[in-house]
């Protein structure tokens, strides 16, 4: 069964209502094993225990090199993926949060009935794959103040990034086969088959989030080629003679430098090395959650179900609509989802 990433929700209250209360995540490959465990409590304030911080599992991917060799490590994520994948997810923060607000504060929430000129938001290509309107607050349609201010009045689509997010190299054609992946980590990986490579799904994530602006929020294309320098250059070209501003968002402090340098702002966002064992989150972050990591890493094991991030046949549709393949082990949660599958459906067309 197929559910978008909105719809996860069921697949939680199906395992509640299961009495699945509080169920592991597992990764399939021995070396790695349970990487979270989640508890379903109040729907608003639910936990989740980081059984795999982001150090064991750098370990574990050391462990997985030693027993298959370093392209089979490769394609999982590595360390700094999987707490940006949490991040993502809203359950744990960003760690400048106070610079980042300072800075938003600054050049964005401009007031338009007063003249100020809008300030559109650009993220470089390494900030795509995490949610960062979600996770910095500052999208127009969900975080505009009751004043009428906003934080940014729209995006920067940049064309260069959307070149570098559009690279896919998949298993078995230019990328080693599916089914060595499945003698290092298990039988399900022979599913992934005809794929994108682990750090091409990752920018199938960043190339989802741009098109979802694209599609749905204010936005300005802007031509620029590949690279930092051209990135920036062809934002500072854009906006020099245009009323709307703009500010950049990016992981890497050389981009951030450089976009200052051509007196445009800019800000770099740090994501902490590790998380805490124990992180609290509402069931739609939680659900958040496991799209990320089981799009990231492949596969997902959970009580009575098993998750494919991708899977043979996953086609350009099932991304746009941000879906994930359910293989449901067990009758019972199999006949849950499908009672409720259509019924949030039917709801969902009429909104």
């Amino acid at each position: 069964m197929e559910l978008a990433h909105e719809d996860l929700m069921l697949l939680l209250n199906g395992l509640y209502e299961l009495g699945e209360e509080s169920f592991s995540v597992v990764h399939p490959a021995e070396e790695i094993g349970e990487l979270l465990r989640i508890d379903l409590g109040d729907a608003t304030d639910s936990t989740v225990s980081m059984t795999t911080g982001a150090v064991t599992y750098e370990d574990a991917l050391d462990e997985i090199e030693r027993e298959h060799g370093p392209t089979v490590r490769k394609e999982l994520p590595n360390e700094a993926a999987y707490v940006k994948a949490v991040t993502a997810s809203g359950i744990f923060d960003i760690q400048n949060r106070e610079e980042l607000d300072k800075f938003i504060t600054r050049y964005g929430y401009q007031d338009l009935q007063e003249g100020h000129p809008p300030r559109y938001a650009g993220f470089d290509t390494n900030l795509l794959p995490w949610r960062m309107h979600d996770v910095l607050g500052i999208d127009p349609v969900l975080h505009t103040k009751p004043g009428g201010r906003a934080p940014v009045n729209g995006y920067a689509l940049l064309e260069g990034v959307d070149s570098e997010l559009s690279i896919s190299y998949r298993y078995g054609t230019n990328a080693m086969p599916a089914s060595a992946l499945a003698d290092a980590f298990g039988p399900e990986y022979e599913r992934l088959a005809g794929q994108p490579t682990e750090d091409n799904r990752e920018t199938r994530l960043g190339l989802r989030e741009y098109r979802r602006l694209r599609e749905t929020r204010p936005h300005d294309i802007i031509s620029t080629g590949t690279g930092d320098t051209n990135i920036i250059d062809g934002c500072a070209e854009y906006y020099a003679d245009k009323p709307t501003g703009e500010i950049l968002f990016s992981n890497d402090y050389g981009f951030v430098d450089e976009a200052r340098e051509r007196k445009v702002p800019a800000v770099h966002v740090d994501f902490s090395i590790d998380f805490p064992r124990r992180l609290t989150g509402t069931w739609g972050q939680i659900a958040t959650l496991l799209y990320q990591l089981a799009v990231l890493f492949g596969v997902l094991v959970l009580p009575r179900a098993t998750l494919y991030g991708v899977w043979d046949g996953k086609s350009e549709r099932n991304w746009k609509n941000e879906e994930i393949d359910i293989d449901t082990r067990s009758e019972k949660l199999a006949a849950i989802l499908e009672r409720d599958q259509p019924i949030v459906q039917a709801h969902a067309l009429r909104q």
